[in-house]
């Protein structure tokens, strides 16, 4: 069926990697697809209201002021992720499914479920407690998030900073080249520092809409930690309830000397067998969470 984007009314998209692949294993990942959505939504004039970056997935909330723009607008975002993605994996062909999930919601009490379903993804996969302590919803920087100043910003940060500072005025996202040059050398606090400040500067939800469901910013978070909220016009397939191994997989990863967990994704079959053995004995994984986590074939 031919889909339908109705101007101003708010819209949930769900998107789901090829054969549910992982996609998002380090900051340097979640940044890139972050800016790109950033941008992109600024181009296409997309009120974003919350996106939710998963290891194997993407919930977003929007609304679009025309009918085509929001085709247009995930269409940019997801070819050119693609492109930066593979690139810099050495790996070939399409990360995400063909189709994705829409879905338009409209009432005042469908929409607020929406929310907490999304922002809640990370909490029902238990990789954190409350929705807010998960970097990759941005849930924590709707409120008046404080970025911890730094006792001596070092000269490296500095040259960091102007030059991100320079790529958004040209309304440019960040690429990993990039994100490899302004990370590199960086203290770890540094590095957490500068990461929080990216999300900031390119942060591009409409905060005031989505708080208006609400009372206050204070009484949006009771409701969300209150309620995980639902959804059924999406159908979303869930085969674990956790995805705390792959947090385990590439601690393991790292024991081993790979500093790059992306780079098992292009490994030869044999090899990812070998490391898929490594993995099961060494971590609480089942093997489809190891597939995914390989882009293991069956």
């Amino acid at each position: 069926m031919k889909r339908k984007f109705y101007a101003d009314e708010v819209m949930h998209i769900y998107q789901r990697t090829v054969s549910g692949f992982n996609i998002f294993y380090s900051a340097e990942d979640f940044l890139v697809f972050y800016t790109l959505v950033s941008v992109y939504a600024r181009r296409y004039d997309i009120v974003l209201l919350g996106l939710c970056q998963m290891i194997d997935h993407i919930h977003l909330l929007g609304t679009s002021r025309n009918l085509e723009s929001m085709s247009r607008f995930i269409s940019a975002y997801t070819s050119q992720y693609v492109k930066e993605f593979n690139r810099r994996t050495g790996r070939t062909g399409k990360l995400f499914e063909k189709e994705y999930g829409s879905a338009i919601k409209k009432e005042i009490k469908i929409i607020r479920s929406a929310i907490a379903y999304l922002f809640n993804n990370p909490v029902e996969k238990m990789l954190c407690a409350k929705a807010e302590e998960y970097r990759w919803n941005y849930l924590k920087y709707y409120g008046e998030f404080n970025m911890k100043p730094l006792r001596n910003c070092s000269y490296r940060l500095r040259k960091s900073i102007k030059i991100v500072q320079e790529r958004f005025s040209k309304g440019e996202y960040l690429k990993y080249s990039l994100i490899d040059i302004i990370f590199k050398d960086l203290e770890k606090e540094e590095r957490e520092y500068l990461t929080d400040w990216i999300i900031k500067l390119y942060f591009t939800f409409d905060v005031k809409k989505a708080v208006s469901y609400y009372r206050s910013y204070k009484d949006m978070l009771i409701a969300i930690n209150s309620n995980t909220g639902s959804e059924h016009d999406i159908m979303e397939h869930s085969y674990c309830k956790t995805d705390t191994p792959y947090r385990e997989m590439m601690v393991i990863l790292k024991r081993e000397g790979i500093t790059d967990i992306r780079s098992v994704i292009t490994w030869s079959d044999e090899d990812k067998k070998h490391i898929a053995s490594l993995l099961k004995s060494r971590t609480s994984a089942t093997h489809r969470q190891i597939r995914k986590f390989l882009h293991l074939k069956q």
